[in-house]
């Protein structure tokens, strides 16, 4: 099927893609990303998964991130381990449906992530999706209440060629409760994320993706009123 293997690699860039193909994969991939505003933010993410022939698939992620010393704040190491299962809802594999959670945990904290997924194939170069995630916080080193998080996101695929993909993603969270606030200060904040792959052959993919963040609280130390917005380079290999 013509762009099948771009269009659905590229929507999300994740372990979890919406691959409706019978045969099993294991995709390794490294990114990194950055901030330019002051206190610029860097993250280098390592990640492996792998889709089983029945469509189940895990996958873990590694990531470090730093910022410069003019905000004093130590190195970050976070990990993520990821459990789901795509579902094919039709006989023309257009509609799929895909249950995931996730575990992620750091030094200070541990965050666990039921999620659900919904996928569309509306032509051979277009994909669009719908997700929903409840994020809750397990543990937190520093006490009280720990955070709760309605998170919606909404994608929207395209295979420009066989070998080049657009990708649009847009993502709503708000806090439940009195858990805590976004960094814009409020309960809620919206994100958006462009992005342009490429495929080099049938194992190897280049992707650059640009993420619009929503504007930091007025009170923030650094960049305050502004939107730190993020510059993020992925490699992945697929076999």
């Amino acid at each position: 099927m013509k762009n099948k293997t771009l269009v659905i690699g590229f929507a999300t860039l994740a372990m979890f893609s919406c691959s409706l193909s019978q045969a099993s994969s294991t995709t390794i991939s490294t990114k990194y990303e950055q901030t330019f505003r002051e206190n610029q933010d860097f993250k280098v993410k390592f990640g492996i998964g792998h889709v089983f022939d029945n469509d189940i698939g895990i996958a873990y992620e590694h990531q470090r991130r730093w910022r410069d010393e003019i905000s004093g704040r130590p190195e970050l190491a976070e990990n993520l381990f990821g459990l789901g299962y795509t579902y094919t809802l039709d006989e023309a594999k257009r509609w799929s449906i895909q249950p995931k959670i996730e575990y992620k945990f750091n030094p200070g904290s541990e965050t666990m992530r039921p999620m659900v997924r919904l996928n569309y194939r509306v032509s051979d170069d277009w994909r669009v999706g719908a997700r929903y995630r409840y994020e809750y916080q397990t543990f937190s080193e520093g006490g009280g209440d720990r955070s709760r998080v309605n998170r919606f996101d909404g994608y929207i695929g395209y295979a420009l060629t066989d070998n080049i993909g657009l990708a649009w993603n847009t993502s709503y969270a708000y806090v439940l409760g009195d858990t805590g606030s976004m960094y814009t200060g409020n309960s809620d904040r919206w994100e958006h994320e462009l992005g342009a792959a490429y495929r080099v052959n049938e194992a190897n993919t280049l992707a650059l993706t640009y993420k619009r963040k929503d504007e930091i609280r007025d009170g923030a130390t650094y960049n305050a009123g502004e939107n730190n917005d993020a510059v993020q380079l992925t490699y992945s290999y697929r076999f």
